[in-house]
């Protein structure tokens, strides 16, 4: 089964299904169940999950993977900078994340909002006050798993929200303080989330699905001080950018339960003042696009080589997402803005 955050869900036999696709579609999902799934495009980053008797067609032939959307960086940076940018005002947004509705959700850092973009305009189609997070303390991080937004403030549970109503179905201790980015292993089996205050990554083991429960497992300290950003790469390999020194750290499992082995990937360097957060997203190239809340965003391939940047004056960007053709959103708390930047590439 193929996954992605662009979605069509009908009611349908499989040929049913294949007739529709053929005219629109890229990718469809067959159900046992007489319900199909269908993709409009492919995004950079995707999953496959393993469904009994569930079947995955490619209706135009185009197959993930066959090929990288805009390799020549030179080339895409020009196409951004020419590219037209939404902007939307909201006071101080903190991540980006798309959820499988394709609603761009973002939360409020102060006045525990959470809010929903229109995806194209940008218009603010919900705002959820969450009268269960803390009051008077900042809210760090929101990410979305499996149908469920995750808020954590600085201080005080994780709040599991429903992205259906939107309703709180669970509190979550993590056992820790200043949680910056939080991260789903197995399935969601594991949550990892990083811990700026207590300089570690704490580890916790889902226990019930409904309720949505985890238990802490155990902490692991970081080399470096202030994990910040948090990228997954598969189950037994992932990233964690450092808020202090600009290094980026990856952490790969060695079969230990209680630990993961830490390497230093490469060191960044902003070359500007005033940077604040510490984001890292990954394309479908393998480059990674680093936010350190400042107007420019750093561009480094693998061996830690810088490749270019992308600049957008007033911006102080605190969090970025990629889609499919290089359609990008970011979220920028300092300015109080969430946008949308479209440089109309098809791949």
């Amino acid at each position: 089964m193929y996954l992605s955050d662009s979605t069509r869900l009908i009611n349908g036999t499989c040929n049913q299904c294949l007739c529709i696709s053929q005219f629109n579609y890229s990718a469809l999902n067959c159900f046992p169940n007489l319900t199909c799934q269908l993709f409009p495009t492919f995004p950079l980053d995707y999953d496959i999950e393993v469904t009994s008797n569930a079947r995955v067609y490619f209706p135009n032939r185009v197959f993930p993977n066959a090929s990288q959307c805009m390799p020549n960086i030179t080339y895409l940076l020009n196409k951004l900078k020419l590219a037209n940018i939404t902007i939307k005002k909201v006071s101080n947004p903190r991540d980006a994340i798309i959820d499988n509705n394709g609603y761009l959700v973002t939360i409020e850092t102060y006045n525990n909002t959470l809010i929903r973009f229109d995806p194209v305009t940008l218009n603010i189609t919900k705002t959820v006050s969450i009268r269960s997070l803390p009051k008077n303390v900042e809210e760090d991080v929101v990410t979305y798993f499996n149908g469920s937004y995750y808020i954590i403030a600085h201080s005080g549970p994780l709040t599991v929200i429903d992205s259906k109503n939107l309703t709180v179905i669970s509190n979550i201790s993590t056992s820790t303080i200043g949680i910056r980015d939080i991260i789903f292993l197995n399935n969601g089996q594991m949550m990892v989330v990083c811990s700026c205050d207590n300089n570690s990554l704490v580890f916790l083991n889902r226990t019930s699905l409904e309720p949505i429960k985890y238990n802490f497992a155990f902490r692991q300290s970081t080399s470096f001080a202030c994990p910040h950003g948090m990228w997954r790469v598969n189950d037994t390999f992932f990233y964690v950018t450092a808020y202090t020194n600009m290094s980026l750290h990856s952490f790969s499992s060695n079969g230990n339960l209680g630990h993961w082995n830490e390497t230093l990937a490469f060191m960044t360097s902003s070359g500007q003042s005033g940077s604040g957060a510490a984001r890292v997203t990954i394309d479908g190239s393998g480059r990674f696009w680093f936010a350190y809340e400042t107007d420019t965003v750093l561009i480094y391939d693998q061996e830690g080589r810088q490749l270019g940047n992308l600049t957008i004056p007033n911006s102080q960007i605190f969090d970025i997402k990629i889609m499919d053709n290089y359609l990008m959103y970011f979220t920028a708390a300092k300015t109080s803005q969430v946008m949308r930047l479209d440089p109309n590439i098809q791949c």
